[in-house]
């Protein structure tokens, strides 16, 4: 939680945010949308790299796979590795305060992979659990081939009452897919996809990202936070009051 003299040093849109967050556990979950510089070129080079790796680790011609796309030194790859990270890192940065204050050295992808979608396909609704981010890039995105749906909860509960509403209620959000569109979402938002009712793959490159936090930060949650407090275990006394 941020102190009075910290809240007093944010901006208005901060506060509001971060009240309204504060007062609300399931509170409206941001949802960012980023059209890269990316072009067609870049898409198809890109689309030329994954498909190398894929039938690489099909056809068995790689004898050692990896385990993420990112572990994978190609170009374009790198380049797309490397612009995500920088997006996030200043979004997330800029507007979420708490993130501010932990000091954030930036994010690191922990697991990668592409989605390839036929016609008649879709994704059932899912979460990340393992992460903090989870963002896609779209490169082949033809009419119709399916809308990213997610879902936010945040008028389930009366929180003034501190019970469950008669009916809770689910808000959707649907994003139209848009080559060179990079969207990114806490993990924790579910989401999914629905078909793809066009004549061709609906293709993706997905991403879970961790922050990468100064650990000598007094609001890094890490052991030595808890520490004092297991310190207690052999210490601690009845007061003889």
């Amino acid at each position: 939680m941020m102190s009075g003299n910290q809240i007093e040093q944010l901006n208005d849109r901060e506060k509001f945010h971060w009240y309204q967050n504060a007062q609300n556990l399931f509170w409206k979950s941001p949802i960012w949308e980023v059209q890269t510089k990316f072009n067609a070129e870049f898409n198809k080079k890109l689309l030329d790299e994954i498909y190398s790796i894929g039938y690489g680790i099909a056809t068995g011609q790689d004898k050692k796979p990896k385990d993420s796309i990112w572990d994978y030194d190609k170009p374009n790859l790198n380049i797309i590795k490397q612009e995500i990270i920088d997006i996030v890192t200043k979004t997330i940065t800029q507007q979420i305060p708490e993130i501010r204050m932990l000091n954030l050295k930036g994010c690191e992808h922990f697991f990668g992979w592409v989605n390839v979608h036929e016609p008649g396909e879709g994704l059932e609704v899912h979460g990340h659990t393992e992460s903090a981010i989870a963002a896609t890039y779209y490169i082949q995105a033809p009419e119709g081939c399916g809308e990213l749906v997610l879902f936010d909860s945040s008028n389930a509960i009366d929180w003034k009452n501190t019970t469950l509403t008669g009916t809770p209620v689910v808000k959707e959000r649907r994003i139209k897919p848009i080559e060179g569109k990079l969207v990114f979402t806490p993990s924790y938002v579910l989401h999914g996809v629905t078909e793809n009712k066009s004549n061709d793959l609906r293709i993706s490159l997905s991403t879970d990202l961790r922050k990468v936090v100064d650990k000598n930060t007094n609001n890094t949650v890490i052991l030595k936070s808890w520490a004092s407090r297991m310190k207690k275990i052999k210490e601690w006394k009845c007061s003889q009051s």
